[in-house]
């Protein structure tokens, strides 16, 4: 998803979102946290044994802050260096990672000021809030329900579908569309779903783990519709919480 810097904090976030009666490790798979925890994004990347940060990967990254699973950055290094054999001259450079629930409802509420403010939206308007809701999700997730918090999705190079359809962008998505598979990466948000975000071009995920995290979100999340719209939780959330499922699991059905 869209993603501007922001610092991940070393905080616990004290928020129950979604609670499933077998909150038990897979071991290895969550790194000690609770799975429900875990796909919600309440808890640190940099102290998670199964993060490792990419500037010592040798995959180009856009700063020093982006962390992922480490078996993404492996699979994401031998695609890079493979793509970078065949175009050496070609720009590759990851822009956003792992964003845990306090980052992601740092960038969520970020933008529904500035898209309040933009469309003359009052604090007490609920239908324009909800026109509000729809505005940030074309591109942006709720807090709890971005792929961002699994530590498997990252976007590349620019987020504008424009530069992929042209030069050494269409290049790149090319490449990678005929490739990226071969590597367990996929594109969650294509062309030609009936629903959820718009598409993505950027926007790419480690299949093999993201589908696991996938499917306990839902085990966890999805049997509970007022998970995310308690009021508090996040700014709208009684608006836009509601449509939490909708947006989570709207995907290509190849990242499945």
């Amino acid at each position: 998803m869209k993603f501007s810097r922001f610092v991940l904090p070393l905080i616990t976030i004290p928020l129950i979102l979604c609670a499933a009666d077998k909150d038990l490790e897979i071991p290895g798979l969550y790194g000690g946290i609770k799975p429900s925890d875990y796909v919600t994004g309440r808890f640190v990347p940099e102290k998670n044994p199964l993060f490792s940060s990419l500037k010592k990967s040798g995959v180009p990254a856009k700063g020093d802050w982006h962390f992922l699973r480490r078996e993404a950055i492996a699979s994401l290094k031998k695609l890079y260096d493979d793509f970078h054999a065949e175009h050496p001259d070609e720009p590759f450079q990851v822009q956003s990672s792992t964003r845990n629930f306090f980052s992601q409802k740092t960038i969520w509420e970020s933008k529904w000021k500035e898209f309040s403010s933009r469309m003359k939206i009052k604090s007490n308007d609920e239908k324009g809030a909800a026109a509000v809701a729809s505005a940030i999700l074309r591109y942006s997730s709720m807090p709890g329900t971005s792929r961002h918090h699994w530590g498997t999705d990252f976007d590349l190079n620019e987020l504008n579908n424009q530069y992929f359809e042209t030069g050494k962008g269409r290049v790149l998505y090319d490449w990678l569309k005929k490739n990226a598979a071969r590597y367990g990466f996929c594109q969650p948000y294509n062309a030609g779903r009936k629903s959820g975000y718009e598409e993505e071009k950027w926007h790419w995920s480690y299949m093999p783990l993201s589908k696991k995290f996938l499917e306990e979100w839902n085990n966890s999340c999805g049997s509970d519709p007022g998970a995310f719209s308690r009021r508090g939780l996040f700014t709208g959330s009684e608006i836009s919480g509601r449509r939490s499922h909708e947006f989570v699991n709207e995907i290509n059905g190849d990242c499945r």
